[in-house]
């Protein structure tokens, strides 16, 4: 069996470099497309190609080296301050810790416990699918999309054994796709965390435009919540099911200690809050006071090592609650950093202005919507990113995006911000299959639950009243901001 996958990865290998030789050595360059603009595709599309074929990270460092070499940067000192060596990257490792002292110190399980026990939850049944969906949300985002699918996904496993729903029935299937839905959402919810975090910073590499992040929250927020009611309506009209088994169910099965809130899950709130009012503090602020100049220079990854400086002297009961060793020894998921480096060093590759990229995309796609409304512009883009989305890489998408349509919505008079929300959220609606996103693959393991017909009974009618709610709400935000 060794053997077998050690072959295999051989050959993944030697696929990933024989698309590289062939761009790099045979493949003409058609203006306004550079040779250097050439080498940066071929990488892309064998990164792409070796993104889907292994979960081995030698496709991500491997893609980093040879960036050195395409011609856009003159050696690693020039290309660093671009990848690695940005404040994005640098806080988005930071945020793994983040996320591992949330799980550790008992936020997750209080959070859900809480929000599941409310009174107003009693006797209603879609009251408590919604909680559960925004549960699963909310854990998703602070704790991790594992953590947030695997962890709900048990309470509904708990309420279908007390009414008797059997697996694979409707109801059962609804909600359990109800929390995978919501887990893809929450990797573009919030704009310092998980895919928004490298989306926000490719469209700021892309146009040099700085994405007011309460700005975006405006967006991604209620056009979640949105989903989520609408998600529930579909359930009750489009599928009539009856949940009425869950009017007398009363929510007793989460543990009693659970919503106990000890002193660690009170610091680990605190530890929250800080940071969300520290990174959203500089696009608050009055511009050139002392405090805004001060977080603003730091940047976000400052803003994590100071509170990890504040954290890690505080002890409770003579214990450290905030050992960043030990935190990051558990919490720091390398396969996923090698990745999002590759995908900084894409940002930086694509749009820059050496390769002719941006230039050569215009040129094709520019002619086909001449004359046509900005509207038809906006949606097929939409379209385009959430067709994509689903056989890609979601960042990824999401840099191609930005590289093939800002130059063009530019020329129709199209405010750029608008079409960075729109693909950002656009990209993760992504769950059509295994390998769309961890919710796709998560979902699709999933057979004891729903087989892949179910999933698709729920999905496509799911993505496409998504999609509908990304758009009208992008314009009618965009009349106002």
């Amino acid at each position: 069996m060794a053997e077998t996958k050690q072959r295999s990865e051989l050959i993944n290998v030697a696929i990933y470099f024989a698309i590289v030789g062939i761009f790099w050595g045979f493949v003409p360059a058609p203006a306004p497309l550079t040779e250097v603009g050439v080498k940066v595709l071929g990488l892309f599309l064998a990164f792409i190609v070796g993104f889907t074929m292994t979960e081995h990270p030698w496709v991500h460092i491997v893609s980093f080296v040879l960036a050195m070499f395409t011609g856009v940067f003159p050696n690693i000192a020039a290309m660093m301050p671009a990848t690695w060596g940005g404040d994005t990257f640098l806080f988005m490792v930071l945020l793994f810790i983040v996320i591992e002292y949330l799980r550790v110190s008992g936020f997750s399980k209080f959070v859900s416990a809480w929000l599941l026990t409310r009174p107003f939850l009693v006797g209603h049944p879609y009251r408590i699918i919604g909680m559960l969906m925004i549960v699963a949300w909310l854990l998703a985002i602070f704790v991790g999309i594992f953590a947030g699918l695997l962890l709900t996904w048990g309470f509904i496993y708990q309420i279908c054994g007390i009414v008797g729903y059997k697996k694979h029935s409707p109801q059962a299937c609804a909600m359990v796709f109800g929390v995978t839905l919501v887990g893809a959402l929450s990797l573009s919810t919030i704009p310092f965390l998980h895919n928004a975090l490298v989306i926000i910073a490719a469209f700021t590499g892309s146009t040099g435009l700085e994405v007011n992040l309460i700005h975006y929250l405006m967006y991604s927020v209620p056009e979640n919540l949105m989903i989520i009611a609408l998600y529930l309506v579909m359930c009750k009209v489009l599928w009539r099911l009856d949940f009425s088994a869950m009017k007398d169910m009363k929510i007793d099965f989460i543990p009693k200690e659970d919503l106990i809130m000890t002193k660690q899950v009170k610091m680990s709130f605190a530890f929250l809050i800080a940071l969300v009012v520290m990174v959203f503090a500089p696009n608050v602020l009055p511009a050139g006071t002392p405090v805004q100049v001060a977080l603003k220079a730091i940047g976000n990854s400052g803003i994590c090592m100071i509170l990890f400086v504040v954290w890690s002297l505080i002890k409770i009961d003579g214990k450290e609650i905030f050992d960043v060793a030990e935190l990051g020894k558990q919490g720091i998921p390398w396969n996923m950093v090698f990745c999002s480096l590759a995908i900084f060093t894409f940002i930086a590759l694509l749009g820059n202005a050496s390769t002719g990229i941006s230039a050569f995309v215009g040129s094709k796609l520019g002619p086909i919507f001449v004359g046509q409304p900005a509207w038809l512009f906006i949606i097929l883009g939409m379209v385009i990113t959430i067709v994509l989305t689903n056989f890609m890489a979601n960042m990824v998408v999401a840099v191609v995006m930005f590289a093939a349509c800002l130059p063009i919505g530019a020329t129709l008079g199209i405010d750029p911000m608008q079409l960075g929300f729109l693909y950002t959220i656009c990209s993760s609606i992504a769950f059509l299959l295994p390998a769309a996103s961890p919710a796709g693959m998560l979902v699709f393991m999933n057979k004891e639950w729903m087989t892949t017909g179910e999933i698709y009974k729920y999905a496509i009618p799911t993505v496409v009243m998504m999609g509908i709610v990304a758009y009208v709400w992008n314009v009618i935000l965009f009349m106002f901001i």
